[in-house]
């Protein structure tokens, strides 16, 4: 199992003649994703063809393709002449897309938890274990590589395809938005963050309510965690906000 391309929806090149230069393409976005989730690139400076085909040493049209997966997952956006930038959410969007997320997972798993199979339930507990392995070596992408697929391979259970990009780019972006600020030591050690086996155990009890409420537990929680600048730190106060709708601009965080 392929934890990146699972975690970014894609699948790998075989066979194919382009391969060579798809696995460069493949290496330069891997590398771009990691410098705009962690923060090492920002939306202050625009990013050009012909700089990073000289910083990478490949062709701009192996650049053009590594751009255009990471604008097609909501990283960056192309501004014809002025160039290409990373894309900066406002609080509002980034309400609108934890709040998307939350819906999106939270009507997956409920038809996840009919379906699942041991075999997949074991991946699932594999994925977890990566994951708690980046987090004690303090991998900030590592980490939000492996959180990604595993998410996305526990929605893919409940086979609703259509949905699945829309929920890739939403969870990119909201990485974003948590990652890109530095972490600190405490938050490596995720207080009153509920923790993915939870979800795992709910799921293999075949307790949908238990297993619906960690999960909506587990992706409040982090918000808050990872970014009250966005989310505010009353996780309750959240919880209340994400029951009742819309999202509107006032009551945000910061403003």
């Amino acid at each position: 199992m392929n934890v990146l391309l699972v975690g970014d929806g894609r699948s790998p090149v075989r066979g194919s003649s382009k391969g060579k230069r798809a696995r460069k393409s493949d290496a330069v976005y891997q590398d771009l994703k990691r410098k705009i989730l962690t923060g090492e690139m920002t939306s202050e400076s625009p990013i050009t063809e012909q700089s990073l085909a000289q910083d990478y040493g490949c062709a701009q049209s192996t650049i053009r393709e590594a751009l255009m997966l990471l604008q097609e997952n909501g990283l960056v956006e192309r501004r014809g002449y002025q160039g290409t930038f990373v894309t900066d959410p406002s609080p509002l969007e980034a309400r609108l897309m934890l709040k998307l997320r939350v819906d999106i997972e939270v009507t997956g798993l409920a038809e996840a938890v009919e379906q699942i199979t041991q075999a997949e339930l074991d991946e699932l507990i594999e994925l977890n274990d990566r994951f708690e392995e980046c987090r004690t070596r303090r991998d900030v992408f590592g980490c939000a590589e492996v959180d990604r697929a595993l998410h996305v391979k526990l929605f893919r259970i409940a086979r609703m395809p259509v949905l699945e990009p829309v929920l890739v780019r939403t969870f990119m972006i909201l990485q974003r938005v948590m990652l890109s600020n530095p972490r600190s030591e405490v938050s490596w050690s995720r207080p009153n963050v509920t923790p993915h086996h939870e979800i795992i155990e709910a799921i293999a009890a075949r307790n949908v309510e238990v297993a619906l409420e960690a999960l909506r537990s587990h992706i409040l929680s982090s918000a808050v965690l990872l970014a009250p600048h966005f989310y505010g730190t009353d996780l309750s106060l959240l919880q209340d906000q994400f029951e009742a709708a819309p999202v509107q601009t006032s009551g945000l965080a910061g403003r």
